[in-house]
């Protein structure tokens, strides 16, 4: 089983979590970490390192809330760097992405998993008045 590490500003990570084990219990093989204020890229590179290590599959897939932010930026760095884990990363992640990974990730291999969380990720965000209107 593919493991996840969620990770975005503030109590992003741990907030969408209690969001989804609402929805979808509570998955195995998840880690959040948050990126709080004040703390600083190395901390938050530690503590992304220590979740990755913490999940017992090779291949993680790290979903981040937004591209170009700190949690992104210490997750590509990561890419490149010896972790001992397959990693891809997911920029800007929300909750129908997520449980998507979380329902999907036995039974699509891994180098395919990002698009297809992608693609529900955007599925998931739809003008409801426009739709309402007939006009989608």
């Amino acid at each position: 089983m593919t493991g996840i590490v969620i990770t975005g500003h503030g109590q992003y990570a741990q907030g969408v979590m209690s969001a989804i084990q609402l929805v979808a219990g509570v998955p195995e093989q998840v880690q959040v970490v948050n990126f709080t204020k004040g703390e600083g890229i190395e901390e938050l590179k530690s503590h992304m390192i220590q979740a990755i290590n913490a999940l017992e599959s090779d291949d993680v897939l790290l979903m981040t809330d937004i591209l170009g932010g700190s949690p992104f930026n210490v997750a590509v760095q990561l890419l490149t760097e010896p972790v001992g884990k397959n990693l891809k990363v997911v920029a800007g992640a929300n909750m129908a992405s997520i449980v998507q990974a979380l329902f999907i990730r036995e039974n699509v291999p891994f180098e395919q998993l990002p698009a297809e969380v992608i693609q529900a990720g955007k599925e998931g965000i739809v003008d409801v008045s426009a739709m309402m209107e007939g006009t989608m």
